[in-house]
């Protein structure tokens, strides 16, 4: 038996290739959570991190959770109840945060499922799923 799979992503025998990102759910009704709201250092710095996160298998990024706060989303946890109807809901939900911004408080939420990240909302000062412990 192989390690355990932490996450309910069914394990698959495919090679593991590096993740991909979508926008096919990405909300545009939700300025709130635009990256376009950003500033153009911490859009350009989101898309420098994007870029090195597609670099990446998923099996690595999970290894590195603890760095990249990679885990699913527990709704009852978070100040939003939810994504918008849709497919989204049907795949598991996670967030990881991109590094060096805004102090280590930027989040991306959105779904994963077939090697890719699909993306809905960027949370620049975490208030999606606040972190009461750390005051962040």
């Amino acid at each position: 038996m192989g390690k355990e799979n932490k996450f309910n992503i069914p394990e698959t025998k495919l090679p593991a290739t590096n993740l991909k990102f979508s926008f096919e759910f990405y909300d545009t009704n939700c300025n709130k959570y635009c990256l376009s709201q950003w500033s153009e250092e911490e859009t350009a710095m989101a898309l420098k991190r994007l870029k090195e996160i597609c670099e990446k298998t998923f099996q690595e990024l999970q290894r590195d959770r603890v760095t990249y706060r990679l885990h699913e989303i527990d709704w009852t946890q978070c100040r939003e109840e939810g994504f918008p109807k849709g497919r989204i809901t049907e795949i598991p939900n996670f967030q990881f945060s991109l590094l060096g911004i805004n102090q280590q408080k930027a989040r991306v939420f959105g779904g994963y499922a077939d090697n890719t990240f699909f993306i809905v909302w960027f949370d620049l000062n975490h208030e999606i799923w606040p972190s009461f412990k750390k005051n962040t």
